[in-house]
């Protein structure tokens, strides 16, 4: 079923419930209590600027000071597609979104309201009588806030429309309870290993041949982490090649894919060169070194590892913001990708 007639269905023939269009109402009403809303609209087409479609967003805000923005009230029943939809249209139309609930039951969250969360940066605002309350008291819009805190939600707490961080043209926050903890939490996983690699680097690099040789199975997992952590320094503007004594990682990764020791996983370096600020290296020797070895690959030469080896699964966990689609893509949604990471 299209999911216009499955709303209609939900509301008995009409694209709107009775109570949906006078919560948006009650809310055009509490946000034109402030003397610095310069009108409101309910309902009406607002047409598009970047793109062929308008939408009719539930209220439209025209705030002094501040801009143009849209309010989409949601009820238990809203489609998750819909809301990803409303999103990505205010986004391309620069309009920021406030995406405000019905009701917020913490120990049990449908998915499209986790995804309202989400892109509130874990932030679940409310218009309950509480806050109506408070609206009225305060003469401007006043919402309940649930804040994620990585197991469930804290206490909730009233909040002024106007103390909420808008970044850009996204959904606003009061606290970033998602980007902020999981970038933290990827940090501290990732920092023995920073240690770690400098020592094994400088014992690596002073080892004789014969050594090297023998222990070369054992150490080409080491030699992969390490060379992709010098990507990774590299990308963030702080070259250090952790894998040799190159000095460059561009004849580090041309001498190991020449040598073999890091052809097998030409496509995992391939993917994670991609997904950084470096990619610009598979312009030149070095992609030409990876992809003869992906090749090699395909007539039989090299077995590169595939995404379920305990190789590729090793980096997703430890550079999840280049090799974790669903990371990668959350911290995309947030604004929060690291710079390194930008494939642009």
């Amino acid at each position: 079923m299209h999911p216009d007639d499955a709303r209609a269905a939900q509301y008995r023939g009409q694209q709107e419930s009775e109570l949906h269009r006078r919560m948006c109402e009650l809310i055009a009403e509490l946000t034109a209590l402030d003397e610095r809303c310069e009108g409101t609209k309910v309902d009406e087409y607002l047409p598009p600027t970047e793109s062929q479609h308008g939408r009719f967003p539930d209220v439209l805000v025209d705030w002094r000071g501040f801009g143009r923005f849209a309010v989409e009230y949601q009820m238990s029943h809203t489609f998750q597609t819909e809301v990803s939809q409303r999103c990505i249209h205010y986004d391309r139309e620069g309009i920021p979104l406030l995406w405000v609930l019905s009701s917020f039951n913490p120990d049990h969250v449908p998915q499209a309201v986790s995804d309202v969360v989400h892109r509130h940066k874990g932030n679940a605002f409310v218009l309950d009588q509480q806050a109506v309350t408070a609206s009225r008291e305060q003469r401007t819009l006043v919402l309940t806030c649930y804040l994620s805190n990585g197991v469930g939600y804290d206490v909730p707490v009233l909040v002024r429309f106007d103390s909420l961080t808008f970044p850009g043209s996204e959904c606003p926050f009061l606290e970033d309870r998602l980007a902020g903890p999981l970038l933290e939490q990827i940090k501290s996983k990732r920092l023995p290993y920073f240690r770690a690699l400098r020592a094994w680097g400088d014992r690596m690099n002073h080892l004789p041949l014969a050594e090297l040789e023998q222990f070369a199975e054992r150490q080409r997992i080491d030699r992969l982490v390490a060379a992709a952590f010098s990507i990774v320094a590299e990308a963030a503007g702080k070259p250090e090649n952790y894998a040799s004594d190159h000095p460059n990682i561009r004849a580090m990764l041309n001498t190991f894919q020449n040598s073999g020791s890091l052809a097998p996983f030409a496509r995992l370096l391939t993917t994670l060169i991609e997904n950084t600020s470096q990619r610009v290296l598979l312009k030149g020797k070095v992609g030409e070194h990876l992809y003869r070895s992906i090749t090699s690959h395909r007539l039989g030469h090299v077995e590169q590892v595939d995404e379920q080896s305990p190789e590729w699964r090793l980096l997703r966990d430890l550079l999840p913001e280049a090799l974790d689609p669903f990371v990668r893509q959350r911290l995309i949604d947030a604004g929060a990708l690291p710079a390194w990471a930008s494939d642009h």
